[in-house]
């Protein structure tokens, strides 16, 4: 999302620059049947030269003026990884109902990778490896509105999972979300 919205903001710079860059005055406008001379013609590229000149210079200037925000955005998308409290730790992972992740749908603030696996029918392990999870919330979301996922236990890095059938109350296979934040 923050690389569409940078490019986005880009483009619009980009779009008023060139507006801007619009704005030059050409001393000699021809008509159709008139004869052109080639000092005219020259003044008319000169004055062209100079607005691209003057225009190049801007960006560059421009550029030499923001170029420390190229190292803040690397600081703030890796920040981004780290929730902002002192201690705090996140994770959440979206699990299909054969115990794979859900891709792009799985994250660990501390860098590590998420993994899942099902053991049984109805009965998953999520791993956030670099998370310490003892005396943290975790949540299940039931991605099936024909099953119940709940917590059997969590411990320090690892949630157990169990997915109940509505009606019959038996194990079943069923996507799942599952949050943790300390």
């Amino acid at each position: 999302m923050l690389q569409k919205t940078k490019y986005i903001l880009f483009g619009i710079f980009l779009a008023a620059l060139g507006l801007w860059g619009l704005a030059v005055t050409i001393p000699n406008s021809f008509s159709g049947g008139e004869v052109v001379s080639a000092s005219k013609m020259n003044q008319n590229f000169q004055a062209l030269k100079a607005a691209v000149d003057t225009l190049e210079s801007k960006v560059a200037a421009l550029e030499a003026d923001n170029a420390d925000l190229k190292d803040k955005l690397s600081t703030v998308q890796a920040g981004m990884k780290a929730v902002a409290s002192k201690t705090g730790q996140f994770g959440y992972a979206l699990v299909n109902a054969d115990g794979t992740l859900w891709p792009d749908a799985n994250f660990d603030s501390s860098g590590s990778a998420v993994t899942s696996s099902k053991s049984a029918t109805g009965l998953y392990f999520v791993t956030f490896p670099g998370l310490d999870l003892m005396r943290g919330t975790v949540m299940i979301t039931d991605g099936d509105p024909m099953s119940r996922c709940t917590i059997g236990f969590w411990n320090q890095t690892q949630v157990s999972v169990e997915c109940y059938d509505v009606a019959t109350g038996n194990p079943v296979d069923a996507a799942f979300t599952v949050l943790v934040v300390k």
